[in-house]
Parts: structure tokens; C-alpha cells; sequence
């Protein structure tokens, strides 16, 4: 059986090349001379990008998500510019954040524009679970030209934990790509939800585990996704509110949340990283309107313990860009979610939902700034024009 279908056209190609430098694993980002190749690729689809709209002028439409974006990252330059840490960084968050939500809202002006789009993603997603997981078979203790220590083996997307941040955005683009094109979800999609399962299960991370079923579950389950049952977009929201109040700014320890965590063989501090939330509520309550701005490894390490951050999404961003844009983001994510209450409870809403409530959970223990824009494509660009994608899902 074939993975994929090798025929490509010149217009698949062409998208190829521009998601390319937005959607790449870890280790084509170290490899050789890859570096710089990525930084020219990425220039010039950021030039593609630009034609796609200049060639539009006057009649440039913007998707209100595209402002929303925007205006968030204009926040965070405020607390960049307040604490003397604009750099290098946040010139890259922003360009990632805009050039692929500009990318994304362009794709959407025609079903086989959108459909080059997804069928792109889902080409290189196939590449790179095929590939890690054939490396962590051969090399169990890490690719040895890029692991230093074999009590943290890397593979092609990283680190074991790394695996969930790209690969779950690209599961709901390549599960859209299915059902917009086939209306189904084909066998070889299947296969490879299939081989994700292997590569959580093998490297046992929980938090993606975890992910990997909310997501999973959304998909199977035709009664999700439905206002008046519990597994939808703004309970698992709130929820993911709540247990983050609940457990890590007020520390209570539930015996029902801890029962579920226990499942997985974790603890409610999720191997320790209370510390980090610690030490990260400790720092914004320094800086409590307008946090840090975008700080390099070094200093987040010297106030939170972890080059990474405090492994907790709502901390990060209360951290980098203080509660103005913490709130600014939890209401963002309640207005535009309103537009799935919009639709029918049809397996196109269930993915996105699905993959956003995935997010909701993760949020909790695992940091995602670094694949940021991935995650704003879905809820600030696709979930506003999720009527638009339902228009095409039953298209003829």
C-alpha cells in the first residue's frame, strides 16, 4: 500500500515550499547546512505570502482572527519595549504568527486552494512520523549526531515531548485535507493516527498521550462537539481554566483529578514541574500588568528554572506578556469560539474542535510558545471561518 501519492503538480510543489519553513521538525532545523537554508526559504515564502495579497490591493480581505493575532503580539511588544527585552525573538514570533495565518486565510478563498494548502501539510507530516518513528526503532537512545545525553535522546521532531506540538496541528490539517477531498477519513489517515499512537506510546509522554486521545476521541465519538454535552469547545475551555486555578495557582489537591492523572502514571505536579509553576508565579507577580516581553533562554532560566519555561501555557503568557494579555487571549478564545455553536455537528467541526480542546488540555503541563503560530492558525483564522470550511466539506 502506498503512503502517499508521489504525483505531485506544480501548485502542490509551490505550497510545499512555502509551508516548509513553518512546519519542520527539529532536526532538519540542526542538520548541516540546514539553518540557513530554512532562513532562506523562510524569506522568500514570506515574499510569496506578500505577493498573494499585494496582487489583491485594493480589495485585501483580512480575517478578523488575522487583527486578533496581531493586536496580541502587539501587547506582548508593549511588554517587550516596558522591560527592555524587544530582541531578535519577538521579530520572529510575530513573522512565524502573521506569515502563517496570513497563509492559512489566503488558502481559504477557494476549496482547491485550501485543499493545495492541507494536501501540503499532510505530505510533509507523513514524512516526518514515518521517519521518527523508523529512528526511534533504530536508534532507542537517540539520532546520535544530535543527542548529547541518552537520558534525553532526540529524534527527528526533538525531544519525546516535542512530538505533540507538531504533529497535532498537522493531524487536523491532514484529517480536514480527507474530509474535504473524500469526504471520509481514508485508511492511510488512519494509519497514520495509528503509527502517533506508537510513537506516544513507545516514548510514553504523557502529556501528549493524554492529547492524542482527547483528539482522537473527538473524532470517534459522532455525540462530541455538541453544545449540550460536556465534551465540547467551552467546557473543556473552562474546564482547563479551573484545573488551572485550581491546582496550579491555588495548589489544592483534588483526589479526583489525581485519580485520572494516576492512570498515566503521573502525579497532579506532572514530574515535578510545581516548581517551575512556583517560581513562575513568584515572577509575575513582580511584573503582574505587563510580565517580561520575549526574554532569551537565559534569563526565562534564571527566573523559572527551565530554559523552557514553567511547562504551563497560561503562566507562560501571563510571563511574557503579563494578565493584559493573558485575558486578552482567554477572551479571544471565548469570542471566536462562539462560531462553532454556528454549525452542524458534522466530523469537520469534531476535528477542530477536537484539536482545540486537545490544546485545552495540554495547556496545563507542557509549554507551546515556541509552536505558537501552529495553534493561533487554528483558533484565530480556521475556527472564524469554520462555516466556510463546512461550505466546502459539503461541496459536491
Amino acid at each position: 500500500m502506498k503512503i502517499y501519492n508521489l504525483n505531485l503538480n506544480i501548485k502542490q510543489l509551490l505550497y510545499i515550499i512555502i509551508v516548509y519553513p513553518f512546519y519542520k521538525p527539529y532536526f532538519f532545523s540542526v542538520l548541516g547546512i540546514m539553518p540557513f537554508v530554512n532562513q532562506l526559504l523562510f524569506a522568500i515564502s514570506l515574499i510569496i505570502i506578500g505577493l498573494f495579497y499585494i496582487i489583491k490591493l485594493p480589495r485585501i480581505n483580512f480575517n478578523i482572527g488575522i487583527c486578533f493575532i496581531i493586536f496580541y503580539y502587539l501587547l506582548i511588544l508593549v511588554s517587550s519595549i516596558i522591560s527592555n527585552s524587544l530582541n531578535s525573538e519577538y521579530y520572529s514570533l510575530f513573522a512565524f504568527s502573521i506569515g502563517f495565518g496570513l497563509l492559512v486565510n489566503n488558502s481559504l478563498k477557494s476549496k482547491n486552494e485550501f485543499l493545495y494548502f492541507l494536501s501540503a501539510i499532510y505530505f510533509l507530516l507523513y514524512i516526518y512520523v514515518v521517519t521518527n518513528l523508523f529512528t526511534m526503532l533504530v536508534y532507542p537512545n537517540g539520532i546520535p549526531s544530535i543527542t548529547n545525553n541518552i537520558n534525553f535522546p532526540q529524534y527527528v521532531f526533538g525531544n519525546t515531548n516535542s512530538v505533540i506540538k507538531v504533529v497535532l496541528p498537522g493531524l487536523c490539517f491532514a484529517f480536514l485535507y480527507d474530509l474535504l477531498k473524500f469526504k471520509k477519513i481514508r485508511m492511510k489517515s488512519w494509519l497514520l493516527l495509528l503509527m502517533v499512537w506508537i510513537t506516544f506510546i513507545n516514548s510514553w509522554s504523557v502529556t501528549a498521550v493524554i492529547g492524542c486521545l482527547v483528539f482522537t476521541f473527538f473524532v470517534v465519538y459522532k455525540r462530541s462537539g455538541k453544545n449540550l454535552s460536556f465534551f465540547n469547545y467551552f467546557s473543556m475551555l473552562v474546564m482547563s481554566l479551573v484545573v488551572f486555578i485550581m491546582v496550579v495557582v491555588l495548589k489544592h489537591e483534588s483526589n479526583f483529578l489525581q485519580n485520572i492523572v494516576g492512570l498515566f502514571g503521573k502525579s497532579l505536579t506532572f514530574s515535578n514541574r510545581d516548581v517551575l509553576w512556583i517560581n513562575a508565579i513568584n515572577s509575575i507577580k513582580s511584573s503582574p500588568i505587563w510580565g517580561y516581553g520575549v526574554q532569551s533562554s537565559e534569563v526565562i532560566w534564571q527566573y523559572i528554572g527551565n530554559v523552557h519555561g514553567s511547562h504551563n501555557y497560561y503562566l507562560d503568557t501571563a510571563f511574557r506578556g503579563g494578565l493584559v494579555s493573558l485575558v486578552f487571549l482567554i477572551i479571544g478564545l471565548f469570542y471566536f469560539g462562539r462560531n462553532i455553536s454556528k454549525c452542524k455537528n458534522n466530523l469537520v467541526e469534531r476535528v477542530l474542535i477536537g484539536t482545540c480542546c486537545a490544546y485545552f488540555v495540554m495547556w496545563i503541563s507542557e509549554p507551546f510558545l515556541s509552536t505558537e503560530y501552529l495553534m493561533f492558525s487554528i483558533f484565530f483564522v480556521l475556527i472564524p471561518r469554520i462555516e466556510t470550511i463546512s461550505t466546502y466539506y459539503y461541496d459536491a
